[in-house]
């Protein structure tokens, strides 16, 4: 006899779109409350009646996280008659041999105990409180013994540790979900979604209030949390950074102008070094940087020296941990400020100071009295760019950034403000008007820069 099962879910337009979709990623993401924690757990349902015995990995921060929300929504809205949940090892299995593991990942460790497994459909629910890296391990494991088309979901809100790969990949590259874009390495299709609170029409009519205190909260987290503003979000750091203010097209810096450089050392990690200029009424520019990994003290330093070639560059200043006599390539146990030397950069000792730093940092990015920025970078520094934006606050420490993050530009960045750049004299009077240079520069800059990071 054949036994007929009623799934108690109605698709909203957007989660229909959602369900509809044949990309090989997809994220549905935007305001709170669209329902999209209830659209992945559903489209994982639907997946898994589909392809019998298929392997699906629904993923969040934390298993606490798991459970207040897929794993609430899967008791909620599958039928029971279609699954066995095992409580202790987070796992649905349903009637066809499908297995649904609720795992978690709060670290590149944790994601990288899933290398080498094989998953048909990896949902990911909050993407954006994930890093990048974490998530490539996850579409590396992505893969179909059985012949299944593997399935990438996520669903997000603006905000979070992974708020600018996120937007970057999935946001800005679909121009806001207007196109499909074809990843140029894979070929597969990725798509985005974006929903709203309005979209959601049983939150809508079950708690009509909900969406009357998202109206009421501050503007930045009601940009972000009511209408999917992915321009700005609740918990960024450097809410004063503007692109299309703070990024100007470059321009040959005077040779009357203070120039100097600073450093935030790394060799597993990151090293950044970026190089300066101040004008005579004060304003900064980062003119020049250099971003690398994995590469020898000694072969950055030469790098700095070439790349320096013809300017006065007065000092460098870079972190204290330059001095500690570890962590550097020479075997003879010199320690970073000792090679950087010998090759021709000399180091000083930069203020660390964090929140002084960051405060500094907060007053450049504030417009002077001309109206322009005092701190502006040449668009060719695009770490720095990419990584301003991305900062978020440390969680225990609300003055304080998170230092998890990719924070080395943004280090460097204080060491170099907090240097205390002196103003450039004035030029000469048969040189070029610099205060015409610069205007001319930016809005050369406004005209092409089309895109907010």
């Amino acid at each position: 006899m054949t036994q007929t099962i009623t799934i108690d879910y109605e698709p909203n337009e957007k989660q229909a779109l959602f369900h509809a979709s044949d990309a090989d990623q997809l994220v549905y993401g935007g305001a709170k409350g669209g329902g999209k924690s209830c659209a992945i757990v559903m489209e994982a349902l639907a997946y898994g009646i589909e392809y019998p015995g298929a392997k699906i990995y629904l993923f969040r921060e934390t298993y606490d996280d798991l459970e207040a929300n897929l794993i609430s929504e899967m008791k909620a809205k599958w039928p029971s008659e279609l699954y066995k949940y095992n409580e202790s090892k987070h796992i649905a299995t349903l009637y066809n041999g499908t297995k649904v593991m609720f795992r978690f990942i709060s670290s590149k460790k944790d994601a990288d105990r899933y290398q080498g497994r094989s998953m048909d459909f990896v949902g990911v629910d909050e993407l954006t409180k994930f890093d990048k890296a974490w998530i490539q391990i996850l579409l590396s494991c992505l893969r179909s013994p059985k012949g299944f088309p593997p399935r990438f979901r996520g669903t997000c809100n603006p905000g979070g540790r992974g708020h600018a790969w996120v937007k970057e990949d999935f946001v800005l590259g679909t121009n806001y979900g207007e196109k499909i874009l074809i990843d140029p390495i894979t070929g597969g299709k990725m798509q985005f979604i974006p929903a709203s609170v309005y979209d959601n029409v049983v939150l809508m009519a079950n708690d009509p209030n909900y969406v009357k205190r998202l109206e009421h909260l501050p503007e930045n987290e009601r940009r972000a949390f009511l209408h999917g503003d992915w321009d700005i979000f609740s918990g960024q750091y450097f809410t004063e950074w503007i692109r299309e203010k703070h990024v100007i097209k470059p321009f040959e810096i005077p040779d009357h102008w203070r120039k100097w450089r600073a450093m935030d050392w790394g060799f597993n990690d990151n090293c950044s070094i970026g190089w300066y200029a101040v004008d005579e009424e004060g304003h900064v520019y980062k003119y020049r940087q250099l971003y690398v990994r994995e590469m020898l003290a000694s072969d950055i330093a030469k790098k700095v020296v070439e790349l320096s070639q013809g300017e006065k560059i007065r000092y460098t200043v870079a972190g204290h941990d330059c001095w500690q006599k570890r962590g550097n390539d020479n075997a003879q146990g010199e320690s970073i400020a000792e090679t950087f030397a010998q090759n021709g950069v000399p180091l000083e000792k930069a203020d660390i100071s964090r929140i002084v730093g960051w405060q500094r940092l907060r007053e450049y990015l504030k417009d002077a009295p001309d109206g322009e920025p005092w701190f502006v970078v040449f668009e060719n520094c695009a770490d720095t760019i990419r990584t301003i934006p991305m900062m978020i606050y440390d969680e225990k420490n609300v003055e304080d950034l998170d230092d998890s993050l990719e924070d080395h530009a943004v280090d460097e960045t204080r060491y170099s403000l907090m240097s205390r750049p002196i103003k450039s004299k004035t030029a000469p009077s048969n040189e070029t008007t610099i205060g015409k240079l610069k205007k001319q520069a930016i809005k050369k800059s406004k005209q092409h820069t089309k895109r907010l990071i």
